[in-house]
């Protein structure tokens, strides 16, 4: 692997709490998505390269994608619980323990990843450190910029002479208040995903399949059709031998626009969602699978239901 893959990717396992090693990882991801690759271009012979590195860079990307969900769903959990653990440490302190025996005191199992971070911080100021340098460290065991900056507030507030019980107390409630925004917005913005799901796991596919149908219908009927000379003339796409565009490159180019719709719908809901476009991973998989199960439904049921108007 190149020196700069693998430290990422050593990274990434580290946040996301996995023990395997990056060698690992890669060669399971490997094998995983040439297996997929070879099924892809074993359902689609006659593009068999194509499907095969087609199905083996999305199943590589998406294991790295699910890696990195791995990592966001991690750093939440941690945002989330913050302000709890913040608190518990001003009570703890203001109970008459000394920050260090406070912080130690706070790390309760519940908080997880945090939990591990906030004890090695606390051992550390035991050590002699200074509580500055003992706060910085916990942000370098759990990956989240809200947590960084909130360690960098307070540091701030303590040099500046404020006193710890307060500025934990105080973080805690600001930080509690921007979720409430939060929530809130994102409550308000929620109909613009809906509509973005929908359109590109149900309109899309919807139409593409009866695009197909009418592409067929037509085609056999042109061909069918004693067509004049002066006609085929004047529709440049008819002629007599049917449509220009083949049915066939009509379906690939139709999977081909479904899976794209499907992908840059997951970023874009992932953007409303959270604000960031790798949280729209998760939904690419699952509007994709939804995306062509509606279109093959479709497909089969505007055949089922007009199939009678193509002639034999």
């Amino acid at each position: 692997m190149p020196r700069g893959y693998q430290k990422k990717i050593e990274e990434l396992l580290k946040f996301s709490g996995s023990k395997k090693t990056p060698e690992a990882y890669v060669n399971s991801n490997f094998i995983i998505s040439v297996i997929i690759g070879v099924a892809a271009a074993l359902f689609m012979m006659e593009y068999f390269i194509f499907a095969f590195i087609g199905g083996f860079v999305a199943a590589f990307a998406l294991l790295h994608g699910l890696l990195i969900l791995s990592v966001d769903r991690r750093t939440k959990f941690i945002e989330t619980i913050l302000p709890d653990a913040l608190q518990l440490m001003a009570a703890n302190i203001r109970s008459g323990f000394i920050p260090s025996r406070a912080m130690l005191l706070s790390a309760r199992k519940e908080f997880g990843p945090l939990s591990d971070a906030i004890k090695k911080s606390g051992k550390e100021m035991m050590t002699g450190k200074s509580i500055q340098d003992s706060l910085n460290e916990i942000p370098k065991y759990v990956k989240s910029e809200a947590l960084r900056t909130t360690i960098s507030l307070i540091i701030r507030g303590i040099k500046s002479g404020g006193q710890l019980v307060s500025l934990f107390e105080e973080t805690a409630l600001d930080m509690r208040r921007k979720e409430s925004i939060k929530k809130e917005v994102k409550a308000n913005i929620l109909m613009y995903g809906i509509f973005i799901g929908f359109a590109g796991a149900v309109g899309a596919p919807v139409l593409y399949a009866l695009s197909g149908f009418l592409v067929t219908t037509i085609g056999q009927l042109g061909s069918a059709a004693e067509i004049p000379q002066e006609a085929a003339t004047q529709l440049p796409m008819l002629g007599f031998g049917g449509l220009a565009i083949s049915p066939e490159f009509l379906f690939m180019f139709s999977l081909a626009a479904i899976i794209i719709t499907t992908f840059f719908g997951g970023l874009i809901m992932g953007i409303i969602d959270s604000g960031k476009e790798r949280a729209g991973i998760k939904y690419i998989p699952v509007l994709t699978a939804l995306a062509l199960t509606i279109f093959f439904a479709a497909r089969i049921m505007i055949t089922t239901v007009f199939g009678t108007m193509i002639p034999g």
